[in-house]
């Protein structure tokens, strides 16, 4: 399968392992487009009987996901305050990581720079999350 069209990801496989390499500048803000393209890559690689392994990393070597971009949340705010809470339901953000951390396959974080908030959810979704010394920022 081929892994194309990504606004914020850069996917290559190799040998059953999708390498998933985080490429949103200017410091991969976890935003719509990157919520976006993380679920198109989870619908498209728990069918992908070619792989399995993923391994997620950053482009820039000073933020693999430092947080959620705060613009996003006071939108987000504004368009579902009026939605009445469901008791037991998972809301989209959290839901896609419930994905990651169920699906049958492996998922791995290699993290230099910064991770933190929605970053710092994603990547405890994951199977294992292994940290550069001195570059890793929790």
């Amino acid at each position: 399968m081929k892994y194309e069209n990504y606004q914020s990801l850069k996917i290559r496989c190799d040998r059953k392992v999708a390498f998933v390499t985080i490429d949103h500048q200017p410091i991969n803000l976890f935003d719509n487009a990157l919520f976006k393209d993380l679920e198109r890559l989870y619908k498209e690689v728990k069918r992908d009987d070619s792989v399995n392994v993923i391994v997620f990393e950053s482009e820039d070597p000073d933020f693999f996901i430092p947080h959620y971009d705060v613009k996003n949340i006071l939108l987000l705010k504004e368009q579902f305050s009026t939605l009445p809470d469901k008791p037991g339901t998972l809301n989209s953000f959290n839901l896609l990581f419930e994905q990651y951390r169920t699906m049958p396959k492996v998922t791995i974080a290699k993290i230099a720079g910064r991770v933190g908030g929605g970053g710092s959810e994603f990547v405890l979704s994951l199977d294992m999350r292994f940290a550069a010394i001195g570059k890793a920022f929790f």
